[in-house]
């Protein structure tokens, strides 16, 4: 398998996280990462309420893409994060803008919460 293209956060551009971001699916991943805390829940697979495998591999694309995700591939499993750090230096206090405004439309995709166990 090739090497996953991930962009210098030095030429990424507004427009390009903009672009990637106006897509509610793809917010409403950014907002699932943001709110992640283990790194299973980072975890490609956990995204399928939000869309098909196929689309959501798409999508996955534009934001790596677009310099928002880092993509990271262990074995057969694929694992998502926010490039937090990156952004934050190159555009200070966008990322949080965009998440806080994100979490407060009720309109947004969410990433449905995993069955509960029964035991």
């Amino acid at each position: 398998m090739k090497p996953l293209f991930h962009p210098d956060i030095d030429d990424v551009a507004p427009a390009d996280i903009f672009a990637a971001l106006a897509d509610p699916i793809r917010l409403g991943i950014l907002v699932a990462l943001s709110d992640a805390t283990e790194m299973d829940k980072a975890r490609c697979s956990n995204f399928v309420g939000l869309a098909s495998p196929s689309l959501l591999s798409y999508h996955f694309a534009k934001l790596r893409e677009a310099g928002i995700t880092h993509m990271r591939v262990e074995g057969t499993s694929r694992y998502l994060s926010i490039r937090r750090a990156d952004l934050d230096r190159r555009f200070p206090g966008l990322l949080d803008s965009v998440i806080e405004a994100a979490q407060r439309d009720p309109s947004l995709p969410r990433v449905p919460e995993p069955a509960q166990a029964k035991g």
